[in-house]
């Protein structure tokens, strides 16, 4: 009996001591790692369709359901008027006194005829569009679904298919402002018409980028006070933080990561890498902290090349360091 009562002791203190060890372990790991935290940042992005340059476009027939054709039609009208990106109508076309922009049916304007006075005006490419769903009545949440298909008007032009949808969820994501907008229906129409010409020019797009979020190392009360900044959009002045952090903490990795994404934030991609470069060496003894720091090398090169893509630039010197192939977004 003595025997079995020390035996279930140095057992119970084993694991004691066990449970101890991993607290320790845990402690440690949270003060190298930390967790991650989300914040908002606007990136530029390139066209998802042909780029059609500062050419008009043919707005073609937008096919469904008649008011919400008709007010998507106006409203996209509206929204690129005067900008790099022009959408005219066919009765905008100089047809010449030849041509009658006539089918064979209802006076309606036939494909070839828009075709032919499309090119005479310059127009190298037309726009059409066909609502595949679109919402119910004014209260209800439902997406609005639209494939736009660009057709090219040249011999080297290629014709594109792009299906596009928004719903509640992806506008207040992607489009928060429209969340005011009180209809939505107009709600979802808006947002649709931004998604649209996103897909015909460069435009900037609102993504989350993954922030560090350290503890219980020196400068990690700093770093979080950053990464509240940053969350409420104001990222010039996180990355202020974060620098300050760097200069009076040079070992703090989350600091240099976070600080990496604040310079693609403003489009220095040269100062991101280098950032990130320097995580990565520091974060050579903690391996989820270095995990983070890759992911964010490959985050901030798909950006750059977004970016490089959306004003046709060269690649930079050296090449890609670990992308290849069109960017994943």
């Amino acid at each position: 009996m003595p025997f079995l009562l020390s035996y279930r002791q140095n057992a119970h203190e084993s694991r004691t001591k066990r449970r101890f060890c991993w607290a320790i372990l845990g402690l440690l790991t949270a003060s190298t790692v930390g967790c991650r935290t989300t914040a908002p940042i606007h990136l530029w992005r390139p066209p998802a369709m042909a780029s059609v340059s500062e050419k008009p476009l043919v707005l073609m027939e937008i096919a469904g359901p008649a008011d919400t054709a008709e007010a998507l039609r106006d409203e996209l009208l509206a929204e690129t008027a005067g900008n790099p990106i022009t959408l005219l109508v066919p009765e905008q076309l100089d047809t010449g006194s030849a041509i009658q922009l006539v089918s064979g049916h209802q006076n309606e304007p036939s494909d070839l005829a828009i075709a032919s006075a499309a090119r005479r005006s310059g127009v190298a490419h037309m726009l059409r569009g066909e609502i595949v769903h679109a919402t119910g009545n004014s209260h209800s949440d439902e997406r609005l679904s639209v494939v736009w298909r660009l057709v090219g008007l040249s011999e080297s032009s290629t014709n594109e298919g792009v299906p596009v949808s928004v719903d509640q969820s992806s506008i207040q994501q992607r489009h928060p402002d429209l969340m005011w907008v009180p209809d939505p229906q107009a709600r979802l129409r808006q947002a649709m018409v931004r998604e649209t010409v996103g897909l015909l020019d460069e435009s900037v797009v609102r993504q989350r980028a993954t922030l560090a979020h350290p503890r219980f190392r020196l400068g990690s009360a700093a770093v979080r006070r950053g990464n509240r900044l940053a969350e409420k959009g104001d990222w010039p002045a996180a990355e202020r933080i974060w620098e300050e952090t760097i200069k009076k903490y040079p070992g703090q990795t989350a600091a240099w990561i976070n600080a990496s994404i604040a310079g693609a934030a403003r489009q220095d991609f040269e100062e991101a890498n280098r950032r990130v470069t320097n995580a990565i060496r520091l974060s050579v003894f903690s391996p989820l902290q270095k995990t983070l720091a890759e992911e964010t090398l490959v985050w901030l090169e798909l950006r750059q090349r977004d970016y490089h893509q959306a004003f046709d630039l060269p690649d930079p010197p050296g090449g890609w360091r670990v992308t290849q192939g069109t960017p994943d977004r």
